[in-house]
């Protein structure tokens, strides 16, 4: 990661450079000769900060080009009973155009960062009883592999008779450069792993549970909902959920379904994954959605399931302003044909001689401008109480 993160750099620093010159030029036109000698003098730093970087890691750029490694399978995962030994093997293929050394060792993993990395333990980490390196036999010289070829790395995994059930965890890994340059902070190379994960019969725990399921607000103005769902391991197992989500809307059609965690990622025994998925349909949504998360992993004796479910509503803002907007007009019509009547009524009784406005506020005692004003709170306490009968 430092490498490529140079290599950026590098790239980053070439581009400023170049466009530098291209900014020297452009406000050559219009400043004067002083400014364009400070940006001489800037252009002159920025170069002599490029060479340096370039003439300080020219071998480290070079290196990381050609140190492409490939370990497969990616993960093993393997059932196992105290006393048992498992073998299997893992084939390393060197990517590069020239014939590379690699170093091989092993490392546990004591539990999993969020969104699932692998945290691996530095030596003398305190024990989490899911270690299994003490377990794992593989070659410690180091292993020449030519130009684009292969190389059969054997794993040989010896479970003691005194195993503690459930699932142990650790990692072979393949690197272009010591074990203790690395652990030291002076490598500066590439490295890849292959996951091992033993699970030893006995007292297996499988309990999981659904810690929170929540949306990232509650109100939407269309069929786009984020969800998260934390996913607690009470066990000693590793635990994959994964299953369908629901969504029904108020009346009664059930909407588009996804599946979570299609990848089958994996909760680390006694910690708390995050799960983050989106729901998208189409069309134009409206009103109380409800939706209903349901997951299943392995368990002991078969498939277990957690679930949860939630409330959420969509309020498309277009159609909430043209049906507001409709009440409007209703009660605008329906104000305006009344004060119509009332003033052909008042015309009448009066034998024709029309009232003035002063004398009839006068007469009634409140306002046209009252009147308006508490007219429209009552159609907007109708229109909510509406969507409260039909939509709550």
């Amino acid at each position: 990661m430092g490498l490529f993160v140079y290599h950026i750099c590098i790239h980053e620093y070439s581009r400023i450079f170049m466009y530098t010159l291209m900014i020297e030029a452009y406000v050559s036109k219009w400043y004067t000769k002083k400014i364009l000698l400070h940006m001489s003098y800037f252009r002159l730093v920025l170069f002599s900060v490029f060479l340096f970087l370039s003439a300080l890691f020219p071998a480290t750029y070079i290196y990381a080009q050609g140190a492409g490694i490939t370990l497969v399978p990616a993960t093993i995962e393997r059932p196992g009973n105290p006393g048992e030994i498992i073998n299997d093997s893992l084939t390393l293929t060197n990517e590069s155009d020239e014939d590379k050394q690699y170093f091989i060792y092993k490392r546990d993993i004591i539990g999993v960062e969020e969104g699932g990395v692998p945290v691996f333990a530095d030596d003398g980490a305190e024990k989490t009883g899911y270690e299994i390196t003490e377990w794992i036999e593989i070659q410690t010289e180091p292993v020449t592999v030519p130009a684009g070829g292969k190389y059969q790395l054997p794993v040989k995994v010896v479970i003691p008779a005194e195993a503690s059930p459930g699932s142990h965890f650790g990692a072979v890994f393949v690197s272009v450069e010591p074990p203790k340059l690395r652990s030291t902070g002076a490598g500066v190379g590439y490295e890849v792993a292959s996951i091992i994960s033993i699970r030893i019969s006995g007292d297996i725990v499988d309990n999981a549970r659904v810690r929170s399921f929540s949306t990232d607000k509650l109100f939407y103005g269309a069929k786009n909902v984020s969800f998260n769902a934390k996913i607690e391991n009470q066990g000693n197992i590793l635990i994959r959920p994964r299953g369908p989500l629901t969504v029904t809307s108020m009346f009664g059609g059930e909407a588009k379904s996804i599946f979570v965690n299609d990848s089958q990622a994996g909760v680390f025994p006694g910690t708390v994954r995050d799960f983050n998925f989106t729901w998208e349909d189409e069309g134009i949504g409206f009103g109380r959605y409800e939706a209903v998360l349901a997951l299943s992993y392995d368990g002991e004796g078969g498939q277990k399931t957690i679930d949860a479910s939630l409330v959420f509503w969509v309020f498309p803002a277009k159609v909430m302003l043209a049906v507001f907007g409709g009440f409007v007009t209703i009660f605008l019509i329906g104000y305006f044909l009344t004060k119509f009547y009332i003033n052909q009524a008042m015309m009448r009784a009066a034998g024709g001689r029309r009232i003035s406005p002063q004398r009839y506020r006068k007469q009634v005692g409140v306002s046209r401008f009252m009147f308006v004003i508490v007219a429209l709170l009552v159609v907007l306490v109708l229109f909510l109480i509406v969507l409260l009968i039909f939509f709550a």
